[in-house]
């Protein structure tokens, strides 16, 4: 569904964050619509590209 069911306001303009948490499945976030309409949201972990590495240290150093 991309609006919300009472209001039609777009679901992809987060309105406001009442809290997010970090779980063994993903992310869990709580928010609140324009009209007062409570949403929970999971974003599962999902495999992606590396953002950053660090090369290991040379031997001496």
């Amino acid at each position: 569904m991309e609006e919300c069911p009472r209001c039609g306001w777009p679901r992809s303009e987060l309105y406001e964050v009442l809290s997010r948490h970090l779980t063994s499945e993903g992310v869990v976030t709580y928010t609140r619509c324009a009209c007062g309409e409570l949403e929970v949201r999971v974003q599962p972990f999902a495999p992606g590209a590396v953002v950053g590495a660090a090369d290991p240290p040379e031997p001496g150093r």
